[in-house]
């Protein structure tokens, strides 16, 4: 599942005229980083936690649609505030369809998809409004 949402994620970032380079020669706690200005992405594919790097990609992403400008690269951050903020929602935004497409309503889990993606506890309140929006 991983590996299919990576997919999906670099061929919406294709889609979008945005670069992502997978790099394998990284501390594994080196984390991902985007330039906006050039729309360059490069994600740590030797990350500790695995099963993070689509939630890492897709908020990469996310500072690139949200249009967030920056003099420097930015890296990723699990927060809930700020630029920061802006993009796990997007993140989280991203990542809804491409991981609910094929399940009902009733069958939603939130903890099961917060899991899947390593998806900090704090981002649970943006997760739930985001998959209600998902399905209304």
């Amino acid at each position: 599942m991983i590996n299919d949402m990576t997919s999906a994620l670099m061929n919406l970032a294709f889609d979008n005229n945005i670069a992502v380079i997978m790099e394998d020669k990284f501390s594994p706690y080196t984390p991902a980083a985007v330039d906006t200005k050039t729309k360059v992405i490069v994600i740590n594919s030797n990350w500790h936690i695995q099963n993070q790097i689509p939630f890492q990609l897709a908020h990469e992403i996310g500072h690139v649609l949200n249009d967030d400008g920056s003099k420097a690269c930015l890296y990723f951050s699990p927060s809930k505030f700020g630029i920061e903020g802006h993009a796990n929602k997007t993140a989280i935004q991203l990542l809804i369809p491409l991981y609910f497409s094929n399940i009902e309503y009733i069958h939603a889990n939130t903890v099961r998809f917060m899991e899947a993606f390593n998806i900090p506890l704090y981002l649970e309140d943006t997760v739930i409004d985001e998959i209600q929006s998902y399905y209304r």
